[in-house]
């Protein structure tokens, strides 16, 4: 007995991984297949992703729109104005850094395993998730072992 605890003590702590990322706490992965009729729409950073970020909205916007035919947008016009925009806005015009990216977005779901990924061409695949019967993008950020990330929500219409 004694031996299964050291080995399981030892596999926590020279782990890179962690068993799971507190920034997915309160979320649950998806185990049946959305329609595609129901994932469109916007989708807003978590409260709690936006303060990860730190107001920090250069790289990442504050909402991402699912469109119906199978197009993301990227929405950095909606972002609020940042320090670092306000101080270098002279250099450049400030709408140049606001321009919204377009790509396309595809879901995957495995019928055998019930888990149901969503990719964002270019950007992300990752589990889709869904809280309080609301849909949830989740997107980590650098190494996945540094269990870092954040979560767009689906706005109620």
């Amino acid at each position: 007995m004694k031996f299964r605890v050291v080995i399981v003590l030892l596999f926590l702590f020279t782990s890179c991984h962690p068993l799971f990322c507190r920034w997915q706490n309160g979320y649950s992965a998806l185990i049946e297949e959305p329609t595609k009729e129901s994932l469109i729409g916007k989708y807003e950073l978590s409260r709690k992703s936006k303060s990860f970020l730190n107001d920090s909205y250069d790289v990442w916007p504050v909402r991402i729109e699912l469109t119906e035919n199978m197009k993301y947008k990227l929405l950095f016009e909606e972002n609020p104005s940042s320090l670092g925009d306000t101080i270098f806005s002279n250099d450049r015009d400030l709408n140049e850094t606001k321009k919204n990216v377009i790509g396309k977005w595809s879901t995957y779901f495995n019928k055998k395993d019930k888990y149901c990924l969503i990719e964002l061409e270019g950007l992300t695949v990752e589990p889709l998730f869904e809280k309080n019967n609301n849909f949830a993008i989740s997107i980590t950020i650098g190494d996945g072992d540094n269990c870092e990330g954040i979560m767009y929500e689906k706005i109620k219409k």
